[in-house]
């Protein structure tokens, strides 16, 4: 009878400290199956914002090679450089207007997603760099992005591309175009910035061909 005892009184410890393994083991695996979703669902969405900072590609370069005229026959400031007394941002077509866009942008470089640099920026291949220009940024239609309740903005740099060859200068340079892409998330901190370079086959020739395509990163 004391033997028997003995295994009882055994028995009940083995038991409870099996159950706080097993215990032990499903919160374990509960964790892991929470931390897997986790990460899943912020590479989902990290690859949902690089689909809407690409689908802004396109309309950057529609807004490029748009008219000088609107729908309805009034201006399209976006592609007319207008008089001295303006300071809008716009497209411009030959070296002249190319140096008055400067002028009119200054230090600013960038004022409604249009920018002409002095020089390449190096902070501009970092993702924070754009992250902080939003301000000076081409606000992109909702109705035009895949998920339209998220913000997007992108940037048209232009530089002119002088040719190396003397007998083939001209005063209307084909331009090279760096567009920068930014979109934002559904998840907090989540963004894509995505930048690529198109220009013109000639002078202000409405075709042309991408010649990179990257995401930025810090």
């Amino acid at each position: 009878m004391r033997y028997s005892t003995r295994i009882n009184g055994f028995v009940l410890p083995s038991l409870m400290a099996m159950l706080a393994l097993a215990s032990m083991a499903t919160l374990l695996a509960m964790r892991n199956l929470w931390v897997n979703e986790q990460l899943l669902n912020a590479a989902a969405d990290q690859l949902r914002t690089q689909h809407q900072a690409e689908a802004v590609l396109p309309l950057a370069l529609a807004d490029i090679l748009s008219t000088v005229t609107n729908t309805d026959g009034t201006p399209n400031l976006r592609h007319a450089a207008g008089n001295a007394t303006q300071t809008h941002a716009f497209f411009p077509n030959t070296l002249a207007e190319y140096d008055m866009l400067r002028q009119r942008l200054s230090t600013n470089i960038c004022s409604a997603g249009i920018c002409a640099p002095h020089a390449l920026h190096a902070n501009a291949a970092k993702a924070s760099y754009w992250k902080t220009q939003t301000g000076s940024a081409m606000q992109a239609s909702a109705a035009n992005t895949p998920d339209g309740d998220n913000i997007t903005w992108y940037w048209v740099e232009v530089f002119p591309q002088h040719s190396t060859n003397t007998a083939n200068t001209t005063p209307n340079p084909p331009f090279v175009y760096r567009i920068t892409a930014l979109a934002n998330g559904v998840m907090p901190g989540s963004t894509a910035v995505l930048q690529a370079i198109w220009a013109r086959n000639m002078d202000t020739a409405p075709t042309g061909q991408w010649h990179s395509w990257h995401v930025l990163h810090d």
